[in-house]
Formats: C-alpha cells, sequence, structure tokens
C-alpha cells in the first residue's frame, strides 16, 4: 500500500471550531487499518499540487477568513472541478459554501449548483441527520450566519436541526467522493459510523484490504450519545 496522502487546507485560517480534530479522526482511522500516512499543512499563497494528494480536508473559518481562503483557492478553479471527481474532499462549516457558484455574489469554484449568503439571524443548533449513505444518524452541531439554496445530490435529511435554508428539509451536498456540510463538531470524531464509510470505500476504491473494526472509544460514545437523547 502507497502512502495515503491528506492535505489540511488552510489549517490555519480555516479551524475556528478545533476542526483539526477531522484530520487526527482520519489519521486514526487509517492508523487503524495499518495504513501509512501523511498530513501536509496548506495555507494562503502556498503552490499546491492537487494530483499529489488522495485526501482534502478544509475546515470552517471567519466570514472574513473565508473570503480570504475564497481568492486564493480560486486560482485552482479548473484544477479542482477536474479533480473533485476522483479526490475524497471533505468540507465542513463555511468552507462547504466554496464550492458552490457564489459567495454573496462573489464567484466561487463553481463545482456545485448552488450559492450562499449571509444572513441576519445566527443559526446555532446540534444537529440530527440520517443519510443515505449510512443507517445510522449522524449527530452534530451548527454555528452559521448563512445559508444557501442548493437543491440536489443532499448529504443529509434533517432529523432535528437546520437545513441548508428554512424552506429545505435537506443539508449537505454529496457526490463522488465529496462531502460537503455546514456541521462541526468535529464531524468525523463523533460519527465514526461516517468515517469508517468514507475511510472504506476509499479503501475499496484503490483496493487496500479494509478490516471492520467496532467498539471502540469512538463507537461508544456515539452510542451514549444515541441513547442519551433517545435518538432512532
Amino acid at each position: 500500500m502507497k502512502i495515503i496522502k491528506i492535505a489540511h487546507l488552510y489549517y490555519d485560517i480555516m479551524n475556528l471550531y478545533g476542526e483539526s480534530g477531522n484530520i487526527l479522526a482520519l489519521t486514526e482511522a487509517l492508523k487503524k487499518q495499518g495504513a501509512r500516512y501523511t498530513v501536509i499543512n496548506v495555507t494562503k499563497g502556498d503552490k499546491i499540487d492537487f494530483s499529489k494528494f488522495d485526501i482534502f480536508y478544509i475546515g470552517c473559518g471567519t466570514y472574513d477568513n473565508q473570503i480570504m481562503v475564497l481568492k486564493d483557492i480560486l486560482r485552482y478553479k479548473t484544477e479542482i472541478k477536474k479533480i473533485i471527481k476522483k479526490k475524497i474532499f471533505i468540507a465542513t462549516g463555511n468552507s462547504y459554501e466554496l464550492f458552490g457558484k457564489k459567495i454573496n455574489n462573489m464567484e466561487a469554484l463553481d463545482c456545485f449548483n448552488f450559492e450562499s449568503k449571509t444572513v441576519r439571524d445566527r443559526i446555532v443548533k446540534e444537529q440530527v441527520y440520517k443519510t443515505y449513505i449510512l443507517d445510522k444518524p449522524v449527530i452534530g452541531f451548527q454555528n452559521r450566519v448563512s445559508i444557501n439554496n442548493n437543491k440536489e445530490n443532499h448529504l443529509f435529511e434533517v432529523i432535528d436541526g437546520n437545513a441548508d435554508n428554512n424552506k429545505s428539509k435537506f443539508e449537505g451536498v454529496h457526490i463522488n467522493n465529496f462531502y460537503g456540510t455546514y456541521t462541526l463538531g468535529p464531524l468525523l470524531i463523533r460519527n465514526p459510523h461516517l468515517l469508517d464509510k468514507i475511510i472504506k470505500d476509499f479503501f475499496i476504491a484503490n483496493k487496500y484490504p479494509y478490516k471492520e473494526i467496532k467498539g471502540t472509544p469512538d463507537y461508544k460514545a456515539y452510542d451514549e450519545y444515541i441513547k442519551n437523547f433517545n435518538i432512532k
């Protein structure tokens, strides 16, 4: 098995809610599989060769940092649109919006057919979702001041919490190996089933041996949360 390369995009300015925890979750999952991996931190102004990485992660930032990143990442618009169908991309919080058509009427990466805008009232709430890719609920937390008008390829259906906008019952986007959601958490630490699904699909696609691992502390924590909040 080759060394799996993870790019933590804008690790220093898109890490508002400690979402580097999602990188820890990814590397722990790979470690359990006996995989060799490396994490490369990249940020504003760095030269990024997207073809050299297997997994990309980007977290949430302030609005000012989001726009700073938007201006920087647009350098790679053509390249990202080409490889986003092949590589794993995980975008949490408002970084998810970078991959739509516009943010407050500013040009974005245009990978998906939605636009985002800032709203007056802050959205702060625990989230419970169901998803077609798993038979387990997904839990998380949102703290945001924006919405989008995505109408297709949703990652989640809302059981309790907030959708992409107040007229929708759905949240996030999932196409090929792209997972985008406003949910923080960190998402992957709180949802080991989702994390293992992403890793398993990656291993199968690359013909790497994969072993099922259950009963670890993260699974137990998830089960306790589900039980305590009477989530079905």
